[in-house]
């Protein structure tokens, strides 16, 4: 069923007490992407960013859930006709319709998350998913019991292949013995919102021996990780922390910092420096980070704990 478009409008830090001579709240408008809010993922990464927004630039911002491919252009033009200062889009499902948009209006400020169009007034913001990858493959070489570990990847692309090398480069990089067996679970958009499929596809995974499972597979990813708590594999999160989703069961995600991207591109538009351009943040940058769960500390030995230091510095001053 086709979904209506959902505006939520966040008021920040806006109140008729505030003094006369604040700063005027920059007003900015969020398309987000497909799948919409509680994907434990991606939008609710971007989400907690929009968050920060209130509490570090007091802004004013409203947000679109698209619901499908076809709500993201006029999600944008709306965001256009109402001249906000910044138009958001996230997602690499919103490149056709930031360029067009876009080239309409030129006078307006865009900020793409996680995909990129050269046009002069997009700023792309990338995060280096390779490099962050490389990193959760390392963590889970060193924790894997029977040398066999998965991966599960959405929609079956270039950009999802890019997480599974950079992947199995970090598996390789602590042992080249451990085995890999990777899963896709489809090749349309609609990949990343298939939870049952990412289920039987964990479970299958698991009969084959991998006791750890990555997945880049957006809100399909909750079926992996609710499976994970019958069956006998942990997972290894991605965009957002997503140890909550089932304690104990999750003991690392690899998560990308929108919010940290959404502060960097505020700030920038408030000293009115915006241009367009394209960013790549990795983990020197603050742009990704392995963010380990406190849930399962007793997985962490001393021993694992220093090599994932060590890791990290690899990747920082060397790259992966």
């Amino acid at each position: 069923m086709k979904k209506h478009l959902v505006i939520l409008v966040i008021l920040f830090a806006f109140t008729a007490l505030m003094p006369t001579h604040a700063e005027v709240p920059l007003r900015i408008g969020v398309v987000l992407s497909i799948g919409g809010l509680n994907d434990e993922s991606f939008n609710d990464a971007a989400y907690k960013g929009i968050m920060q927004l209130r509490q570090d630039e007091k802004c004013i911002v409203e947000v679109v859930e698209p619901g499908n491919l076809s709500g993201i252009e006029p999600a944008l033009r709306y965001f256009c006709e109402r001249k906000m200062d910044l138009v958001c889009a996230v997602g690499i499902f919103a490149n056709d319709a930031v360029r067009k948009v876009a080239s309409d209006y030129p006078a307006s400020n865009f900020l793409l998350i996680d995909s990129v169009v050269t046009v002069p007034n997009v700023l792309s913001i990338l995060f280096d998913e390779e490099q962050g990858s490389f990193y959760a493959g390392a963590f889970a070489a060193l924790l894997t019991k029977t040398d066999t570990i998965g991966f599960l990847g959405g929609m079956d692309s270039p950009i999802i292949a890019t997480f599974e090398r950079g992947f199995k480069n970090g598996i390789k990089f602590v042992n080249p013995e451990i085995k890999v067996t990777s899963r896709y679970i489809g090749s349309t958009p609609e990949a990343f919102d298939m939870a049952d499929k990412a289920r039987i596809l964990g479970i299958s995974m698991a009969s084959e021996g991998a006791d750890i499972i990555y997945h880049a597979s957006g809100k399909s990813g909750i079926g992996l990780i609710e499976a994970s708590r019958r069956n006998n594999y942990y997972v290894i999160g991605v965009d957002s922390d997503q140890s909550r989703t089932a304690p104990g069961k999750v003991p690392a995600s690899m998560v990308k910092r929108i919010d940290n991207a959404l502060i960097k591109a505020v700030q920038i538009l408030r000293r009115k420096s915006f241009e367009g351009g394209i960013w790549t943040l990795g983990i020197k940058d603050k742009g990704i980070e392995l963010a380990v769960s406190r849930f399962n500390r007793d997985l962490i030995t001393p021993e694992i704990e220093t090599k994932i230091k060590e890791i990290e510095n690899f990747l920082i001053h060397r790259g992966q």
